[in-house]
């Protein structure tokens, strides 16, 4: 994967130098592709373009079951407290899903730090190879159900049009696809692993026990 990812992310490399800092400009659309569109994927092809207007249409379905249709059967003040209820509640469910899938041991949380700090400009950074080091998976077709796909976290980060439910079938090609390239795939068979890892993550975070010891002691003062 490495090897066959050699496209460079223009929101990654930017020409800065001692002398002169000059940040290169990038326009909102180019922005928006960033990253994807020479490496895996065809942004707008005839397909996406064709189910736009179902997309609009989910989208105005949507709306009209959980913010219209509350206030045509209950009073205004009943019918806001029943959307602010299923707002929060579905808010924290992906919140804390987003959470289990980015926060874990052995995560990359800095992936274009070698593209950055190199100075001859060399040094590229692997947008899919990214995409994978910075999330996880876990469970399987049961936790897809549930989650709407979501515990496919690094497929999603992959193929993130691709329907949600052919999810479970390309995982494992994607697991030895990373395998073959040397690339780390974080796997949880079960959601309760997967928490305990972000847990032990926050942790490690928190008292700064996952720092190099060469760094020094961050919380006894010396370096």
């Amino acid at each position: 994967m490495a090897e066959e990812c050699e496209a460079t992310n223009p929101l990654l490399i930017h020409s800065c130098s001692r002398a002169s800092l000059k940040m290169r400009t990038i326009s909102l659309r180019s922005a928006q592709h960033a990253g994807t569109a020479d490496v895996i994927m065809n942004w707008r092809n005839d397909y996406i373009r064709s189910k736009r207007y179902v997309g609009w249409v989910l989208r105005a379905v949507y709306l009209a079951i959980n913010v219209l249709s509350p206030f045509l059967h209950h009073a205004p003040a009943t019918a806001l407290y029943h959307i602010w209820i299923f707002s929060t509640v579905e808010s924290l469910m992906l919140s804390t899903l987003f959470s289990l899938s980015h926060n874990f041991e052995s995560v990359d949380r800095d992936p274009t730090i070698a593209t950055r700090n190199s100075k001859d400009g060399e040094t590229k950074t692997c947008w899919a190879k990214s995409q994978v080091e910075t999330s996880s998976t876990y469970g399987g077709h049961v936790a897809g159900w549930i989650t709407g796909g979501l515990n496919f976290q690094i497929e999603h980060h992959l193929f993130p049009r691709m329907s949600s439910a052919w999810y479970p079938y390309i995982a494992p090609t994607v697991r030895k696809v990373c395998e073959k390239h040397g690339v780390k795939y974080s796997y949880y068979p079960t959601v309760f692993e997967n928490l305990v890892s972000t847990f032990t993550y926050m942790h490690r975070s928190g008292n700064a026990s996952h720092w190099v010891r060469e760094w020094g002691e961050p919380l006894s003062g010396k370096d």
